[in-house]
This record gives C-alpha cells, sequence and structure tokens, in this order.
C-alpha cells in the first residue's frame, strides 16, 4: 500500500469534499505528510483513517479550533481502532490521557475525541453514533450508556442547544464519563435506565463562539448568502409561530429567530427523530442551559399547569434539594413560564407534549453573577452539583407511577 502523500489525499474518493477542503498540506516526505485540518473535521477524517488502517497521530489542537495531523505508510499489523495512538497533544483533555480536564472549556474536536476515547475505554457500555448533520455538515454525536437490559427506560440529556452556554457541554460530559468508568457499580436506579447524551446539539454554533463571537446563540443557517442563525430552542414543534412576537421572532436578526418552519433546522430535526423514531421508551429528557440556576418543566408558552405540574414540580424539587446538599446552591424550581419568560417551540414543551416523556426539565445552570462566563474554576463544582441532582431524581422517578400516558389535549399545545 502507498504512503498517503498530499496529492493523494486530495484525490481519494473515500475522503468527501467537504472534508478535503478542510485539510491543508504543512509538508511531506516520502514517509509521511503534515496537514492541518478545521477542528471539526479532525474527528471525521481520523473515522475515515481508522477504517482504512491508516496509521496516523494528531500532533496537536489550538484554540482556533484547527488540529495537526501526521499520515504515514499503512501499516495494519501495528494498529487497530481499539488502540492508542500516541499523540502531542492532550488526547482526553488531560495531560495522562485518562480523563477530561474539567478546568478548562475545550473546542469541538476534544470534545468528540473524548466521546470516541470513552467508547474505546468503555466498549460494553459505552456506543457512539452520529443522529445527523448539522447546517454546515458537522455530525451531531450522541454517547449511549447501557447495560443492554431490554427492560431498560431511557434518559436524554443535552446541552448547548444554544452555542454560547459552553458550561452545559462540561455539565453532558461530566454526567457521561461517572456513568462510562462507574456504570457497574453504580446502584439499580441508574442502571435500569439507557442513558441518551448529546453534549453538543449545535456544533456549528459552538464552534463559532470559539472562533469568532464568544455571545453567539444562534445555529448557523443561512438566509440566502447571509448567515442569520435560527435558535434552535424555538424550532421545536409546539406552539411554532403562534404566539406573539415575545414568545419568539420572526425576525431573522433576533436571537429568538424561530426558522422559517418548526424543524426546519437540521439540529432540531436530529432530536425529533431519534426520539420518536428509535422506539426508546425514554421518561426523563433533561436540556440544560445556563444561567439563571432555575429547574423548570412545561409549559413554556402559558402559565397554565401541565397535567403533571404536581409530578413534575415533585421531581425538580429533589433535584434542587440535592444539589443545595452537594454545594449550598439554590435553583428554584417551576413552570417555565412562570420562573423565566413566554417562549414557544422549546424542546420540553416538545419533548413532554409530543414525545410524552414524562419527566421533561430545562436546567438553567450558573450562573446569575457571572452570566454566559462562568469561571473555569466553578466548572468541576456546577458539574458535581448537577450530578447529584440527576442521580436523585432518578431515583425518585423510579418511586412514581407511569404519568402522562393519555394524549395531551390543551387547547393551545399545537
Amino acid at each position: 500500500m502507498k504512503v498517503l502523500t498530499a496529492g493523494a489525499i486530495h484525490s481519494l474518493p473515500w475522503i468527501p469534499a467537504s472534508i478535503q477542503t478542510a485539510i491543508n498540506i504543512c509538508s511531506e516526505n516520502k514517509d509521511d505528510v503534515d496537514v492541518t485540518v478545521e477542528g471539526t473535521r479532525v474527528m471525521q477524517l481520523e473515522r475515515l483513517l481508522r477504517n482504512r488502517n491508516i496509521v496516523y497521530e494528531v500532533t496537536e489542537t489550538n484554540a482556533d479550533a484547527m488540529g495537526r495531523l501526521r499520515f504515514a505508510s499503512p501499516t495494519p499489523s501495528t494498529y487497530s481502532p481499539k488502540s492508542p495512538r500516541k499523540s502531542g497533544r492532550r488526547l482526553n483533555g488531560s495531560p495522562d490521557g485518562r480523563g477530561m480536564d474539567w478546568t478548562d472549556y475545550h473546542p469541538l474536536n476534544v470534545i468528540y475525541k473524548y466521546l470516541v476515547d470513552l467508547e474505546a475505554q468503555c466498549p460494553s457500555t459505552c456506543t457512539l453514533s452520529v443522529i445527523g448533520t448539522s447546517v454546515e455538515g458537522r455530525d451531531i454525536m450522541l454517547l449511549k450508556i447501557s447495560n443492554s437490559n431490554a427492560s431498560n427506560t431511557g434518559v436524554w440529556l443535552d446541552g448547548t442547544i444554544h452555542a454560547r452556554e459552553w458550561i452545559s457541554a462540561s455539565v453532558v460530559l461530566y454526567i457521561g464519563e461517572q456513568l462510562a468508568k462507574n456504570f457497574d457499580s453504580m446502584p439499580t436506579s441508574i442502571t435500569n435506565k439507557d442513558w441518551y447524551l448529546v453534549p453538543i446539539v449545535n456544533p456549528d454554533g459552538y464552534v463559532y463562539t470559539h472562533t469568532s463571537d464568544r455571545m453567539w446563540r444562534k445555529n448557523r443557517a443561512r438566509l440566502g448568502s447571509t448567515v442569520v442563525g435560527v435558535d434552535l430552542n424555538r424550532n421545536f414543534g409546539v406552539r411554532w409561530g403562534v404566539s406573539g412576537t415575545e414568545f419568539s421572532s420572526g425576525d431573522p436578526n433576533h436571537n429568538n429567530f424561530r426558522g422559517p418552519s418548526a424543524f426546519s433546522e437540521p439540529e432540531a430535526g436530529a432530536i425529533k427523530d431519534f426520539i420518536l423514531y428509535s422506539s426508546i421508551p425514554f421518561k426523563i429528557f433533561l436540556t440544560f442551559h445556563s444561567y439563571s440556576e432555575v429547574i423548570t418543566f412545561p409549559w413554556c408558552f402559558t402559565t397554565d399547569p401541565c397535567p403533571d405540574y404536581v409530578y413534575l414540580l415533585e421531581g425538580a424539587t429533589v433535584m434542587s434539594k440535592a444539589i443545595y446538599d452537594t454545594s449550598g446552591r439554590l435553583y428554584k424550581v417551576g413552570n417555565f413560564r412562570d420562573l423565566m419568560y413566554p417562549a414557544s417551540g422549546t424542546s420540553i414543551d416538545w419533548s413532554y407534549g409530543i414525545a410524552r416523556i414524562p419527566y421533561s426539565y430545562l436546567v438553567e445552570l450558573r450562573s446569575k453573577e457571572h452570566k454566559f462566563a462562568l469561571p473555569k474554576k466553578q466548572i468541576i463544582e456546577c458539574c458535581e452539583e448537577i450530578w447529584n441532582g440527576v442521580k436523585a431524581l432518578a431515583e425518585h422517578v423510579d418511586k412514581k407511577k407511569c404519568l402522562n400516558c393519555e394524549p395531551l389535549k390543551h387547547k393551545d399545545m399545537q
């Protein structure tokens, strides 16, 4: 087999054009070729190389979400996808490669690489998959953690549906690490569930917050030749575009722009399709945001109580107490519309009202003081308090009867 030369890279049919255009040649010789790759394409390129047993290493990443790779002569006998790869960077976000560094916020390629490593380290419980692609073609990665018991119910956790809310990705990743590495020793309230985690719902926006605009909120959808972005948490099919402008906006320049139609955006559509068409009996839906320190539940579009208001309030209170017992941080609980503001087309109204997931919550993380720029020193504290809250909710849900089993008939839900 030939050495993978610079010329060959841009002519290989198994490297899609979208990845080829993200590759820049640095140097080459008879043994290897050095390239830089846009950070969001690093993991995609790595997957292609692993599938073909081509030796490579990732030698560095930087704050601009770029990765540098070195390709060498293919030698299948010395490489397998499950074997560790030498690297000059922190493969898992830590110098020793054993776990994520919870003292920093990481670019997309480092987060995705960490998910790949978790699957490799915990193959009996972890399965990594792509549930969709973003507007700009980036993978939306989902990590499933499970003991494969057929009677398990499902738990959904996602973060960074709003790109600037970096702490939400850290929280989902931290929970994933705790589950993956300790699953066999966890209580039954954890192991009797299949856990589905999407740390980065909005990969395009997340990359943009690292490279161009730290406070960017939306995805990177285009209107003609102009990037305007859609607020993905106004793009779900419950009360989409029905309420007034204070609920969501039809103005493409507004931060709450809802998009041209319900589920017009592939990121929101990926969540919808996976949950509705996977036949998984989801019982808990948790979407993490920042920064108001509240635990909210449906409805977002009305102050009318949802059918399971008392049960959802009880579950939120259990989470809040566990958080307080961990750190002394007090998270308020209640209906989203009561605690926050009116909103339509949200993921929790959809997950509860359409997908029939009884315990659906939107958790606003730390911190009211620092807003979206939560200090790095508080990352681990926030992760630990929320992890304890999630564990408490999982135990609480097992003690309660099945909720939300009949079709909802709220007059204004659609």
